[in-house]
């Protein structure tokens, strides 16, 4: 009883959290978080989603790193010189030429350029919906 109970109730926050991918608010902001998109897409020590937020002229606002097991030095790093370089890009343009990556951190910037890609993939593809 208590592992059907257990099931059920992990299946219902994947269904949320899958949900919860793409949300717009007031100003017409679009935030997407990749947890959900891209779990299999791992930096050196685990998974690195991202969330996105995206304006109404289909640019990139900024890109964040959300709960990782990354090392905090790269992450200081990534976060400081690699994911401003986002910011103003418009999603076509970024999704033809993503930013350079950090010298020191290659493995978690590549799956963090895959959380991003995947993210605005799923932005143009749900945009109008």
């Amino acid at each position: 009883m208590k592992r059907t109970a257990l099931i059920l109730l992990t299946a219902a926050f994947c269904l949320q959290a899958s949900s919860q991918v793409m949300k717009q608010d007031a100003e017409q902001v679009t935030t997407i978080n990749t947890t959900s998109l891209s779990d299999e897409v791992w930096g050196y020590a685990g998974p690195v989603p991202v969330k996105i937020k995206i304006d109404k002229n289909d640019k990139i606002q900024s890109v964040v790193l959300l709960t990782n097991d990354e090392t905090p030095g790269y992450i200081r790093k990534v976060q400081k010189m690699f994911l401003p370089r986002y910011k103003g890009m418009k999603v076509k343009d970024c999704l033809k030429r993503q930013p350079d990556v950090v010298t020191g951190a290659t493995v978690t910037v590549n799956a963090i350029k895959e959380n991003v890609r995947r993210g605005l993939e799923y932005y143009q593809k749900n945009k109008e919906k």
